[in-house]
């Protein structure tokens, strides 16, 4: 049973609506002596909020998409910096060079290619979505390549996040169909490639090496299997929150691979202790400091007033940039931490996008 579906959420309905019910019924007819009672009616209540419990959870992953499957919740979903993270049901290849230990097949549910591949450089294996615009399959743009939008989730989200709770498919559809956005392929990895472990998209000593899978093994495997151009020019980076972080810095540190940057509700200072515990590290995995070496790129800087510290950290990376790195913000009145609020700042975010990647050639 799915931890995103409606069976799921209707089941603990269900059991918060007739756990209450059945605690009345039985308040008064518990056997056994006072201490006995006591017990047993404090487990009926203790049950009562669990269940309640329950579907403010179910709900709660439901639209933030924290833990798609029960192996994601588990933590058993991988080890190491080798994993297979579970996703739909694959139905039929992608139509690629083939399918090999990392090969993608389409998933229909979400109109996206799945794939499993393992990184040369980094040796991790973990889940890869590549969605692909309308105009890949259209005579028109037969033998020619498109420029690829990275796309970053939060901690401890999953490649389907982008998919599912900011629909990010449909927005990029939308902004085509306005003139606003170029055809994109769209790539959403893994990022978190050991259950609970937050490595903010770092090579880790002795441990996973993230930023070395988001940057050169990905692009290996989408430029293996699909029509996508290589070069830094057609390739972007976009995340929310921890993945807004990821997004500007391997900007930063990778301008050979990357033109632009887009933060959504992101930070600029290191949080994970993996980073904090060594200076030499901070520093070089700070969007902050990294922006003291002045790369050549276009960074988008994008959250509201009312999510806490995030105008603040805007500011502080705007007063650091210098040319011929650019800063450009995005910054609303009102909005939460949300998907919804994220979701909302795309139109503009690809628009920006589309004046600085290349076009499909």
């Amino acid at each position: 049973m799915s931890l995103l579906g409606w069976p799921l959420l209707v089941l603990f309905v269900l059991a918060a609506l007739a756990a209450p019910l059945g605690c009345l019924a039985a308040w008064n007819r518990v056997p056994g002596p006072r201490a006995a009672r006591a017990a047993a009616r404090l487990g009926m209540i203790a049950l009562c909020q669990a269940t309640a419990l329950l579907v403010v959870g179910t709900l709660l992953n439901r639209s933030l998409h924290l833990y798609p499957t029960w192996a994601d919740l588990l933590g058993t979903a991988g080890r190491g910096g080798d994993i297979e993270a579970a996703g739909p049901t694959l139905t039929r290849p992608a139509g690629g060079r083939g399918l090999d230990e990392g090969g993608f097949r389409f998933d229909r549910d979400s109109r996206t290619h799945v794939g499993h591949p393992r990184g040369a450089g980094s040796g991790i294996r973990a889940e890869v979505r590549v969605w692909l615009p309308p105009q890949y399959d259209d005579p028109r743009y037969r033998g020619r390549r498109f420029p690829v939008i990275e796309l970053l989730p939060g901690f401890p989200g999953s490649s389907w996040t982008w998919f599912g709770a900011l629909h990010v498919a449909g927005e990029l559809e939308k902004a085509m169909r306005n003139g606003q956005a170029k055809p994109y392929i769209l790539v959403s990895p893994t990022i978190t490639v050991e259950p609970g472990r937050d490595t903010e998209c770092a090579d880790i000593p002795g441990g996973p090496r993230v930023a070395t899978w988001l940057t050169t093994d990905v692009r290996t495997a989408v430029t293996r299997d699909f029509r996508a151009l290589p070069d830094a020019g057609a390739w972007a980076a976009m995340g929310y929150s921890t993945g807004g972080f990821c997004a500007v810095k391997l900007a930063e540190q990778r301008p050979d691979l990357f033109r632009a940057a887009v933060s959504l509700a992101g930070y600029f200072t290191p949080t994970s202790p993996d980073i904090t515990r060594d200076p030499n590290a901070v520093r070089a995995n700070s969007p902050l400091e990294l922006l003291a070496a002045r790369p050549p790129v276009d960074l988008l800087l994008g959250g509201t007033r009312t999510d806490r510290g995030t105008a603040a950290a805007i500011a502080g990376m705007v007063a650091r940039v210098q040319p011929p790195t650019k800063a450009f913000t995005y910054v609303l009145r009102n909005g939460g931490h949300l998907p919804k609020v994220w979701e909302g700042m795309l139109p503009k975010a690809f628009e920006w996008l589309t004046q600085r990647v290349a076009g499909p050639s």
